[in-house]
């Protein structure tokens, strides 16, 4: 087996940390949901298949100063993959500036065979409306513009407020705009099913976003209304290769609430 094939699980992993931020659009303080930026800190595992990767992290909480945050993101493989894909930690720090909630920086970083070809941060200066990667490249910003972890929170926004809006479990599609690696890239995403899941954690009543522009890499995340549409569960397959899944261990005491509004079983 080469070296190329073993280090495959390892890059999956970091994929599905990369997905299982979805999606979204910058939206104005008034609109942000008040349920949204809710310290919490959640664990998973993590398969590929039936074989189990490692353990997962993703946490909110505080940057130290007003209506800023660090939201973050981390994978710690087991011991047999851990020499060759090392420790994973993903970061966004964001704040609400003049009325939207803004990325400033992000970074990921990986210890590890690779790491440095996959490395990388950017920083966001919204009074030039600029965003400028490690590498020095710089693009123009637009507020639809994320990075590509703070866009779980602008998802989790949206269904949050229209759960508050409509009373009535949400329904629809969302573009993603953000900041990859080396460029702007987008995904759309579409609610496509209301279902109960049973992960490590318990069983959950859930709503499941489908990418769906690109029928090569199916991509699936089942989120809990009752828990401010924290990540339960999510699956990625790319072509035939085993399914990755990350799989909520435990429900924490603290976690986001729901929107006010009850929801409406449809």
């Amino acid at each position: 087996m080469s070296a190329t094939s073993c280090f495959r699980p390892a890059r999956r992993l970091r994929q599905l940390a990369v997905l299982a931020a979805g999606s979204l659009f910058a939206v104005s303080a008034s609109a942000l949901s008040p349920n949204l930026l809710v310290a919490h800190s959640l664990q998973y595992d993590v398969y590929r298949g039936d074989t189990e990767l490692g353990d997962g992290k993703i946490e909110l909480k505080p940057a130290g100063t007003p209506d800023c945050w660090y939201y973050s993101q981390e994978a710690f493989p087991k011991s047999w993959l851990r020499w060759l894909s090392g420790d994973i930690l993903e970061q966004s720090h964001v704040c609400v500036l003049e009325g939207r909630m803004r990325p400033i920086a992000y970074r990921f970083n990986r210890s590890g065979v690779g790491a440095s070809k996959e490395n990388f941060s950017l920083r966001f200066d919204w009074s030039k409306r600029e965003v400028t990667w490690q590498n020095g490249n710089v693009q123009p910003l637009t507020d639809e513009v994320v990075d590509r972890l703070s866009l779980q929170l602008v998802l989790r926004d949206w269904l949050l407020s229209e759960q508050a809006a409509s009373g009535k479990e949400p329904e629809g599609e969302k573009e993603v705009i953000f900041a990859d690696r080396k460029k702007l890239d987008s995904y759309v995403f579409q609610v496509k099913a209301h279902e109960e899941v049973k992960v490590p954690a318990g069983t959950f009543r859930t709503t499941r976003l489908d990418r769906i522009d690109n029928k090569n890499r199916r991509s699936q995340f089942w989120l809990s209304p009752e828990h401010g549409y924290i990540v339960i569960k999510a699956e990625q397959q790319k072509d035939d290769d085993p399914v990755l899944k990350l799989l909520l261990k435990k429900m924490p005491a603290a976690t986001p609430a729901p929107a006010e509004t009850p929801v409406e079983k449809k």
